[in-house]
C-alpha cells in the first residue's frame, strides 16, 4: 500500500517526465565531445594504456 501510494505520488508530481529529461541530457553530455576530452583529461592511466 506504501509503495503504491509512491507511485501515484510520483506520476502526479511528473517525476518520471524529469526524470526521463535528465538521463536524456546525461546521455547527451556523456556522448559530446567535451566529454571525452574530460574523460581523457581525467584518467590518469593514458599514458600507460596508449604503451600497451
Amino acid at each position: 500500500m506504501i509503495g503504491g501510494s509512491m507511485e501515484f505520488l510520483m506520476i502526479k508530481t511528473g517525476f518520471y517526465d524529469k526524470v526521463t529529461v535528465l538521463e536524456a541530457e546525461k546521455r547527451a553530455w556523456e556522448n559530446s565531445p567535451e566529454a571525452k576530452a574530460v574523460r581523457d583529461a581525467l584518467n590518469l592511466w593514458r599514458h600507460q594504456d596508449a604503451e600497451t
